[in-house]
């Protein structure tokens, strides 16, 4: 895996309320929300069930699925949404 730098690390281990992770193409996002989430569940025993992680494009959910599973054990993730924000909003209107 790649590695990180500072502020990446900054990001993957800051825990004081909701993170927003704004960067340029190819700036490693998906890295750092992988490595986020990853760090939640592992280290901090935070439930799959008990994390959202929202991007813009399909293309983008699907890869963070795929980072994630090959990096936290199946069983960790279940309830785990990545997905989009349309996605997203779509899922709890057709909840409701």
């Amino acid at each position: 895996m790649n590695k990180l730098n500072p502020r990446q690390n900054e990001a993957v281990r800051y825990t004081d309320g909701p993170l927003l992770v704004l960067a340029g193409a190819g700036s490693g996002k998906t890295s750092v929300i992988t490595r986020k989430i990853a760090y939640l569940i592992e280290h901090l025993g935070i439930p799959g069930r008990h994390i959202a992680a929202v991007t813009f494009t399909n293309k983008a959910a699907r890869e963070m699925k795929e980072r994630v599973s090959r990096i936290v054990d199946r069983k960790l993730t279940r309830g785990l949404i990545v997905s989009t924000f349309h996605n997203l909003g779509l899922n709890m209107i057709r909840e409701e």
